[in-house]
């Protein structure tokens, strides 16, 4: 093949059909998975709940670090359960399966393994990916906290589940460009080098 050519053989960098199913397969997979795992369910299964609550464990990760942040910046909180956080003398915060980004990171993930790249820059965006949703996830659950405890009135009155969702797919369209200009450039590294 001569060098300026179209080659219509080679495969895209990136895989659309690829990246649509992993993202409908992974948000709706887990919630399917919630069901196998919520006692009292019609789809629960005991094992599931006892040995394999990967839910569960998602939400205890979040709702202890954000009760980590809130007692180092030195508030007592205190936790009702595995998915509350409270501030001592407020109201709490409880986290519902569809509180955990879970929609958001199916977003990321499906984008980034929709790629034809090496699997090793994939786990790395995918982790970094994942670690600013989770990030930005907790910071909501604490700010919610916080404005229970001081009755901010603007933060008690707005939709928190759609004000993150916003915040977090600005911020994952802002890592797709980053992403997209760093393979880009790696991408023609290579081409340059061969």
């Amino acid at each position: 093949m001569h060098r300026g050519r179209l080659n219509l053989k080679s495969k895209p960098d990136f895989n659309i059909i690829i990246f649509l199913v992993l993202y409908f397969v992974l948000k709706y997979g887990f919630y399917l998975y919630v069901g196998f795992t919520t006692p009292g369910g019609k789809l629960y299964f005991s094992f599931f709940g006892s040995y394999a609550n990967f839910p569960g464990w998602l939400t205890i990760f979040v709702s202890k670090t954000s009760a980590f942040l809130l007692k180092i910046s030195g508030y007592s909180v205190h936790q009702l359960g595995n998915a509350n956080i409270t501030i001592a003398g407020s109201k709490g915060v409880t986290i519902a399966w569809g509180c955990l980004g879970i929609g958001a990171i199916s977003l990321w993930l499906g984008f980034i393994i929709a790629h034809r790249i090496r699997l090793k820059y994939k786990l790395k965006w995918i982790t970094i990916g994942a670690a600013i949703i989770f990030a930005i996830n907790i910071f909501r659950i604490d700010m919610i906290a916080l404005s229970n405890y001081y009755k901010w009135s603007y933060f008690q009155n707005f939709n928190a589940h759609t004000s993150f969702d916003t915040l977090t797919y600005v911020i994952i369209l802002g890592m797709m460009t980053i992403f997209v200009m760093r393979y880009d450039k790696k991408k023609k590294a290579i081409a340059d080098n061969v």
